[in-house]
């Protein structure tokens, strides 16, 4: 093979592993683009067609569905966040060798993913056995697309649910996940789990990555920060569903003798959300109360 050929094939793959996925798909037009910006120009488009065919033929999986993409990275965006993770922690390695690791890890996902990536950045803290078993088997559920039971330490209620991505934030994991036959997305607190069991039902909704990642980016602004506040609130209502509801909307909220508490950032998004449990919560912390009633008062000025 021509050396010009192994160099345009080499930047197709880098092309398809960096900008395309199953719902970003590319385009003849687009590759052409993609490589002209490289200074890789392609004058007969049939060339393309015979390069992803040799792709496929030596193992790259090249899919075409009104556009193409790769159909396979040897890691999802889960378990590259997971590795991610664990490298950053390791405290007594050279910063140039974790960021080699780093960058190594980043090629098996998409330029959007990497980005997401580069915001939930963090340091482990501590290990938990525990949670690190759950881990794996949310990590293997999201890997086969099946379902999980999960039961909570706060409810006796088993829950079957499909998880799509894990999530560290506030010095805790999370993952992300959503009910069969529904769409929307919800997330669990690990240290709030009790027990999980995996099953062999398969997800047969395929939930875009852009959704997933606007809802991560949307619900991390009411994940608590350095200036975030205790807040402490009893709710009225002991439906269980209410609870449930709230536990999801508050995933860092803890139970207590009389009602739940978390750290949160007293701004708009959590007001507005404490706003859709209307008079079935009471804010028992005075100062709290103030500000969201200034909240309150503002939406109604608007109206």
């Amino acid at each position: 093979m021509e050396k010009s050929n192994k160099k345009r094939i080499l930047a197709l793959v880098d092309i398809l592993r960096k900008k395309s996925d199953a719902n970003k798909r590319l385009s003849i037009n687009d590759l052409v683009y993609e490589l002209k910006q490289k200074g890789i120009t392609v004058s007969n488009r049939k060339t393309l067609y015979d390069d992803i065919a040799i792709l496929n033929e030596h193992g790259i999986n090249v899919e075409y569905d009104d556009g193409y993409y790769v159909l396979e990275a040897p890691f999802n965006l889960s378990e590259v966040k997971i590795i991610i993770d664990s490298i950053n922690s390791l405290k007594n390695l050279d910063t140039n060798f974790i960021n080699n690791l780093n960058n190594k890890m980043y090629s098996y996902v998409s330029e959007d993913e990497e980005k997401l990536l580069e915001k939930l950045k963090y340091v482990i803290k501590h290990k938990d056995n525990k949670l690190l078993l759950h881990m794996e088997d949310i990590i293997d559920a999201i890997k086969n697309n099946t379902s999980i039971i999960v039961e909570t330490k706060t409810s006796d209620k088993k829950n079957e649910l499909f998880p799509i991505f894990l999530h560290r934030a506030n010095d805790y994991y999370y993952f992300y996940y959503h009910y069969p036959n529904s769409n929307k997305i919800y997330h669990y607190r690990f240290d709030n789990i009790k027990k999980i069991t995996l099953t062999d039902n398969v997800d047969e909704i395929v939930i875009s990555r852009k959704t997933i990642i606007d809802k991560i980016e949307e619900s991390s602004k009411t994940f608590s920060s350095g200036n975030s506040e205790l807040v402490t609130i009893k709710l009225v209502s002991d439906d269980q569903k209410t609870i449930d509801y709230f536990l999801d909307d508050f995933p860092s909220a803890m139970k207590t003798k009389d009602g739940f508490a978390l750290r949160a950032d007293l701004n708009n998004v959590f007001y507005s959300k404490l706003a859709q449990y209307q008079d079935k919560i009471i804010i028992e912390n005075k100062s709290v109360a103030k500000k969201y009633k200034k909240y309150l008062e503002s939406i109604i000025k608007m109206y």
